[in-house]
């Protein structure tokens, strides 16, 4: 579907005397306006519309909308104004964020160009192109160190746009500014050097999940139900013309009554502040949900519809069977206004944090008749109070936005008491969620990222037709260098770690080197990734490391490493590929408190019993194994 500020790019040119206006991109302004506000290209800009500034500071306190500055100005709007129109690589539109981000890029240019004595892109020499470069790469960030190359190809991406469409400005680059050279390579990027979204450690990850499933499958009642317990208490009390102070003690005195059982245990809702904390609460365990067990991207989590949840039959091995489907558009990529329709499989845990969203954004949507879940009132906070809550209540209404959401995760993760990584609290991103949920669910099955590419939105339709085998081939790029990165903190862990068990365990404590002085660390590093670089890529998973060997291999793995289908704890324990280390013990720990609470039920078969005491004495033999190796390293 195409929307008017897209069809004077995207339809048929018109006769030439009704050519398409230049600033068919604006609303609310005009081409010659010191100020130009965008007209949103997708439904997310509605809520958040962008603008620019062409009246920006340069040196000897001008700004760039004075007089001498007038030819460079029009061939800077005339640059913006093709960056809208054109992408470097599909040509076609893009979107006005994307826009305002090269704006920025140019005003950086801009204001080097009026320090050097520069009033004309074309008076840009290969020398000046070079000059403006290392001024880029130089710059400090907040942090004190230099800016990323990504972030140097970034501005050299506008010079590519001023020296490609030369002839469609009135003042365009004249010289090549990567000669030879793709932009990667100018840039000075490197596979070694690149910064990948981070993804939450599992040590974080797992409780956070959790805590978001319990407090959804406990309290979501208990609170929806104080939001209209508070919400008919005010709106009674103020019926009958007492004060909003009044209103307040009558409401707080109805959510007293109530006590929901939290993660962190039972929770009376003694004020309103506290109502508003819990509500939240909920909000952010429910993008927690949604977010780290389907893994699709904020921008598209937030735009979920009222009924999303739909209902797929799947023909199965065992017959015919229902999988519940979220039903939403994918924006990255896409042209068009309302993006593109996409479907993400849903756990049940997913499904029930999509209910809670109906649920509380059901008095919202009811006011504004819109139908999105995460329709919130401006002005939250603690002086705001649950004022969001009140009958009859008129807004203002918005989407919240990627740092607000990362602020909400954050604050949740905070009460939740999360451990921290490294000493230092953790800083979650909206991004996070997704990338450890494709690092979660690749690396245990890499058989299948063509599918999991499919399930994320990965791959648009011309990407789609250059695949071969049915692979994904960034996406199987960027989980090979996860198997790489965590294969060798498991060698730093192997070759520093004074207990080692496992049939391999004690292999690899004769035969490792000892490692000693002051840069222990950096030549155990250095050390680890060698044996990585050399082929022993080793297979993590909870249970232990394997230290694949084909010719030893009890799950009969081949050239690709460990077989999926065999590969289970019992199979790796009479392995001689497999080591464990303390950082197993909780897992082998847990699994004699299973077994030993099996042998005591009195009603359990015979061949039961017999597998439960198998599965004892493998996981003594691994915890017997690491205290031998312990004792055996004692000089």
């Amino acid at each position: 579907m195409t929307v008017p500020i897209f069809r004077a790019a995207l339809a048929a040119p018109e006769p030439l005397q009704h050519a398409p206006k230049r600033d068919w991109f604006l609303r609310g302004s005009t081409w010659r306006d010191g100020v130009w506000g965008f007209a949103p290209t997708s439904l997310l800009e509605e809520e958040h519309p962008v603008q620019i500034r062409w009246d920006f500071r340069l040196s000897h306190r001008r700004r760039f909308t004075d007089p001498r500055y007038a030819p460079l100005l029009e061939s800077a709007k005339q640059v913006l104004a093709l960056i809208r129109a054109h992408s470097l690589h599909s040509r076609l539109p893009q979107r006005a964020r994307t826009v305002v981000k090269y704006f920025y890029h140019l005003r950086t240019l801009i204001r080097w160009m009026d320090e050097e004595g520069f009033y004309r892109f074309s008076d840009l020499n290969a020398a000046a192109l070079l000059r403006f470069q290392g001024a880029i790469a130089r710059r400090k960030k907040n942090s004190g160190g230099t800016v990323a190359p990504i972030t140097v190809q970034h501005h050299l991406c506008l010079l590519v746009y001023l020296y490609q469409f030369r002839d469609e400005l009135d003042d365009g680059l004249s010289v090549d500014p990567c000669p030879g050279q793709s932009l990667l390579e100018l840039a000075g990027f490197r596979s070694a050097n690149r910064r990948r979204w981070p993804y939450t450690p599992d040590a974080i990850a797992v409780p956070l999940i959790q805590g978001a499933i319990d407090l959804l499958a406990n309290c979501a009642i208990d609170i929806l139900r104080a939001r209209e317990i508070y919400a008919t208490t005010m709106a009674a009390a103020r019926r009958r013309g007492v004060c909003y102070s009044t209103c307040s003690y009558h409401a707080e005195r109805a959510l007293r009554r109530i006590t929901t059982p939290t993660p962190k245990g039972p929770r009376t809702i003694a004020s309103i502040a506290d109502l508003a904390e819990l509500v939240d609460l909920l909000y952010a365990a429910c993008f927690v949900v949604i977010a780290y067990l389907v893994g699709p991207r904020v921008s598209e989590l937030l735009e979920l519809r009222s009924g999303c949840i739909l209902a797929r039959s799947v023909q199965g091995p065992s017959g015919e069977t229902e999988l519940a489907m979220i039903v939403g558009s994918i924006f990255r990529g896409e042209p068009g206004y309302h993006g593109r329709v996409h479907e993400w499989v849903a756990p049940q845990a997913t499904v029930h944090a999509i209910s809670v969203l109906e649920a509380l954004s059901a008095p919202h949507r009811q006011s504004t008749g819109r139908n999105n879940l995460w329709l919130r009132a401006l002005g939250r906070g603690r002086a705001f109070g649950a004022k969001e809550w009140h009958v009859g209540f008129k807004g203002p209404w918005h989407i919240p936005t990627s740092s607000g959401v990362a602020a909400s995760v954050d604050r949740f993760a905070t009460w939740l008491a999360l451990p921290h990584e490294g000493g230092k609290r953790w800083h979650f991103s909206t991004h996070q969620g997704r990338k450890s949920f494709v690092r979660f669910a690749a690396l245990r099955d890499r058989s299948a990222l063509f599918a999991l590419a499919q399930h994320l939105g990965h791959r648009d339709r011309s990407v789609t037709d250059t695949g071969y085998a049915g692979t994904d081939y960034a996406l199987d790029r960027e989980i090979q260098a996860e198997v790489l990165e965590q294969s060798v903190c498991a060698w730093e862990h192997m070759l520093s770690s004074p207990r080692l068990g496992g049939r391999a365990g004690a292999e690899i404590l004769a035969r490792r080197p000892q490692f000693r002085g002051v840069r222990i660390k950096t030549d155990l590093k250095a050390y680890a990734r060698m044996l990585v670089d050399a082929g022993l890529t080793l297979g993590v998973c909870d249970w232990g490391y394997c230290v694949f060997r084909i010719e030893y291999s009890a799950c009969r793995g081949n050239a690709a490493g460990p077989n999926p289908v065999y590969r289970e704890p019992s199979t790796c324990a009479r392995c001689k590929n497999f080591v464990v280390s303390s950082h197993h013990r909780p897992y082998w720990s847990d699994q004699v408190r299973r077994n030993e609470a099996l042998l005591n039920e009195p009603a359990l078969p015979t061949q039961t019993l017999k597998i439960a005491r198998e599965r004892l004495e493998e996981a003594r033999s691994m915890l017997r194994s690491l205290d031998s190796s312990a004792k055996d390293r004692r000089p």
